[in-house]
């Protein structure tokens, strides 16, 4: 652990050459610190680049995409490699050899399994969302103005379900006061990546509920989603954030699980809660996450790895 004042001294003054990059399948909080960070360096003159895999568009309604870096990231020149909202190297979406070529690494996290796997780890496990991180780094040494701040409450906002999840703290409603001051439109940012959906994601979510099973007993509600039900609809997988947690809304549910069918034989399994640690559950199938939301992506039998999630959830919420 170092502090927030170690951390903006090493991002800052090491090196021009900076890669910022967060987890396969960002999402906002990913996307947002990626953004926010990257704005912010540009005050001390480096102009890093961000390595991002594919994002919901709604992500775009801040700015910072420019900084994307499009192609092979193996070669690039690299000073510093930033990981944010990562909770080991394996959910990086970056090459290996990249971060291993790095004079200096940084992790900034707040997910409580994070395995401290860089030089130089900032890892707090209270904050809500990796962006209430990245501002309490910045906000003593950078002017925070209102397109690093829409960045950074748009990962908040989303990591926190719209300020609804119990992480969210009386700190993490200050911080968002203070971004809203700086005069971005929030109301917008709230419209467009909380309540907004496009045509697919209606598609994926009203097939979702087609499929959607209880059991019973347990206060359990999933569905699941195949290859040839992603194919027939026409969704990507950016299209399917935010299904599982409406499953929660449902009088009388304890726990929710949305399953998606991959390409290469993996079960993605998303779990969400308001009762138990479905962090533990996702832990059993090398995943992880927080307490009330967690995910996994596993190699099985698409109906196999249904079936030994679910026994393992159930057993969690029953034994309670």
């Amino acid at each position: 652990m170092f502090s927030k004042y170690d951390a903006w001294d090493i991002m800052s003054q090491s090196g021009d050459n900076v890669v910022i990059a967060t987890h396969h399948g960002p999402d906002g909080d990913a996307v947002g610190a990626c953004f926010a960070l990257a704005q912010a360096l540009i005050t001390s003159g480096i102009y890093p680049k961000i390595i991002l895999d594919k994002y919901n568009e709604k992500f775009d309604v801040v700015k910072g995409k420019a900084f994307i870096h499009h192609g092979d990231a193996t070669e690039l020149p690299c000073d510093l490699f930033i990981a944010v909202d990562c909770a080991d190297f394996s959910r990086v979406h970056a090459p290996r050899t990249l971060f291993d070529r790095a004079k200096i690494t940084v992790n900034i996290d707040h997910h409580i399994n994070n395995g401290n796997f860089a030089r130089h780890n900032f890892v707090d496990t209270t904050a809500a969302s990796t962006c209430e991180i990245i501002f309490n780094i910045i906000n003593m040494f950078v002017p925070i103005n209102k397109y690093m701040a829409a960045a950074l409450y748009m990962g908040m906002l989303t990591d926190t379900g719209g300020f609804r999840y119990s992480a969210t703290t009386p700190k993490t409603m200050e911080i968002a006061g203070l971004l809203m001051s700086t005069g971005f439109d929030f109301g917008g940012i709230q419209r467009e990546v909380i309540f907004s959906k496009s045509k697919a994601e209606v598609a994926a979510f009203t097939k979702a509920l087609q499929n959607l099973k209880y059991c019973e007993d347990s206060g359990i509600a999933f569905s699941a989603l195949t290859l040839d039900d992603m194919a027939q609809i026409g969704v990507k997988r950016t299209d399917l954030e935010g299904i599982v947690e409406y499953f929660l809304d449902i009088r009388g549910i304890e726990a929710a699980a949305l399953f998606l069918e991959r390409e290469n034989g993996h079960v993605k399994v998303s779990l969400r809660s308001h009762a138990i640690d479905v962090s533990k559950v996702a832990n059993r199938f090398d995943g992880g996450g927080h307490k009330f939301a967690a995910a996994a992506d596993f190699e099985a039998g698409f109906e196999e790895g249904k079936k030994q999630v679910l026994e393992i959830l159930e057993q969690a919420v029953l034994y309670a």
